[in-house]
């Protein structure tokens, strides 16, 4: 477990990767309302934009925040996390 606390809970990398990472958030929202709403597609881009939005709030979080970061990184993986589950039990839902 020491490690997992170590990777997770570090002090958040700064503003400018967390700049990055909300910045491929929005450009992965934006291509999941045209692909996911005018195309009615895939739903991939809404599960990336979401977990890299996250993970790009938690990289902004001044560096005595830990523990917030911490939790919003385990929030970022779980969605990645439940997107694989949904696509390995119904993959019907996520591609219509």
């Amino acid at each position: 477990m020491g490690i997992f606390q170590r990777m997770v809970f570090r002090k958040p990398d700064g503003r400018r990767k967390g700049l990055i990472f909300v910045s491929l958030s929005s450009i992965c929202l934006l291509a999941w309302v045209y692909t996911g709403i005018v195309l009615n597609s895939s739903h991939f881009f809404l599960f990336t934009g979401l977990a890299l939005g996250f993970s790009g709030f938690a990289e902004s979080l001044p560096p005595e925040r830990r523990r917030s970061a911490g939790i919003l990184r385990i929030v970022a993986v779980g969605i990645l996390v439940m997107f694989l589950g949904l696509l390995a039990s119904v993959p019907e839902l996520l591609f219509e």
